[in-house]
C-alpha cells in the first residue's frame, strides 16, 4: 500500500498528464524500504551506544 497526494488523484482522474519521481527516489533494482529502521530499533542502538560509552 502506498499513498498519493489529492494532487496527483485529481490529475489521473481527470487523465492529465503528470510526472512520476519514484524513479528519481529509488534506484532501479533496489526497494524502497531496504535501509529501514524502525524507531525502536533505533532507540535500541541509541541506549546500546550510550551504555558503551559511559561504561
Amino acid at each position: 500500500m502506498f499513498f498519493v497526494s489529492e494532487e496527483f488523484l485529481r490529475k489521473y482522474e481527470a487523465g492529465e498528464e503528470f510526472v512520476q519521481t519514484l524513479d528519481e527516489v529509488v534506484a532501479p533494482g533496489q526497494g524502497l524500504f531496504d535501509d529501514y529502521e524502525s524507531k525502536a530499533d533505533w532507540k535500541a542502538k541509541q541506549r546500546s551506544a550510550k551504555i558503551d560509552s559511559d561504561g
